[in-house]
């Protein structure tokens, strides 16, 4: 289990980091960017690290019933969706705002409603404890959140000329954005956790389970594809940015949206294997530090970054924050180990 949370550390670090990428790629346009990014780490990389792992993975995933193929594509078609809801959230609201609703819905329902779903409930102080967990998460996300409003309330109190009714129209309407894309998020492990039927098939061929937990990712990303890659599409043609491509000095934004893409699947890659390696609710309690811990790692690089200089109380508000996160993943951890 040590491995299995040294593991899942690894790849929060990855899935705090890679919106680090997301920034500063021009000459390129977000649209040109993210097509980039759907290929390669959508769909290129996924397939790629399972294939070596795994190199007859589509002869299990052919056995899969077809049912279950459906439900975990359209559950990534969901986050697909959420993913968009999500960038527009940011340019609406910040970034810290909608990290903190995002995962905070996102880590929760995310982790409770497989174990519902499927039945894995845990023993009654491991399942009592991980919702306590939850809740001290759900709280540090809060008081996370908090400080992402403060923070915009002075922003808008500074720099906008807008009136008091346009602010409030805006944020009703990013928050509104940001929640359903974390209800987008958790239907995203939801689609693992079902595609796991695949990881199954595979591991009584005699794979090793670390190695076909790559698989369901394939599955539940396929969806995931079709509503990134489509609406990047569209919004290129619309756009006519086709011409990025070639614009000069492209070359460093090709590399930059690979590195980025690279390091979005590595997360989700080792987050798999960390959710076999953690036992029987590792699906669930991985969700949930995977979520707080990249929340973490995220406000990290923000504060590096200086995105909260001359805001000392929401400062405090996102330390005070990502402390009572710190406490929740180490009640989750125990949870992990009572299951």
């Amino acid at each position: 289990m040590v491995n299995g949370l040294l593991l899942l550390l690894l790849a929060c670090l990855f899935q705090g980091s890679f919106g680090l990428g997301m920034k500063k790629y021009q000459p390129f346009s977000w649209e040109t960017f993210w097509i980039i990014f759907s290929v390669c780490g959508i769909v290129l990389i996924p397939i790629g690290w399972t294939w070596l792992e795994v190199p007859e993975f589509m002869n299990y995933v052919r056995e899969t019933p077809v049912h279950v193929l459906g439900l975990a594509s359209l559950c990534g078609l969901i986050w697909g969706v959420s993913a968009i809801l999500f960038g527009q959230a940011v340019d609406s609201v910040g970034v810290s705002l909608t990290y903190g609703i995002n995962m905070g819905i996102s880590a929760s329902l995310g982790a409770l409603i497989p174990l519902l779903i499927f039945g894995n409930i845990p023993p009654v102080l491991s399942f009592v404890l991980l919702l306590v967990g939850m809740a001290i998460m759900l709280t540090g996300v809060a008081v996370i959140t908090k400080a992402g409003l403060d923070k915009e309330k002075i922003l808008a109190e500074r720099m906008s000329s807008q009136g008091d009714g346009a602010q409030k129209k805006s944020l009703t309407k990013g928050i509104l954005m940001a929640s359903l894309a974390g209800l987008g998020s958790a239907a995203m492990n939801i689609g693992f956790v079902y595609a796991n039927q695949t990881l199954d098939i595979a591991t009584k061929h005699g794979v090793e389970a670390t190695s076909a937990s790559l698989i369901p990712w394939v599955i539940t990303l396929f969806g995931g594809f079709i509503a990134n890659f489509g609406y990047a599409l569209v919004m290129m043609i619309k756009n006519r940015s086709y011409r990025d491509f070639t614009a000069e000095g492209s070359s460093k934004a090709y590399v930059k949206a690979i590195i980025t893409s690279f390091v979005w699947y590595l997360a989700l890659g080792f987050y798999a294997k960390a959710t076999v390696m953690l036992g029987p609710i590792g699906s669930s309690v991985g969700w949930l530090a995977f979520n707080g811990l990249a929340l973490i790692v995220s406000n990290g690089w923000g504060l590096k970054d200086g995105e909260w200089k001359g805001f000392p109380t929401p400062k405090k508000w996102l330390l005070t924050g990502n402390l009572i996160l710190i406490v929740s993943w180490i009640v989750v951890g125990i949870s992990n180990g009572l299951a």
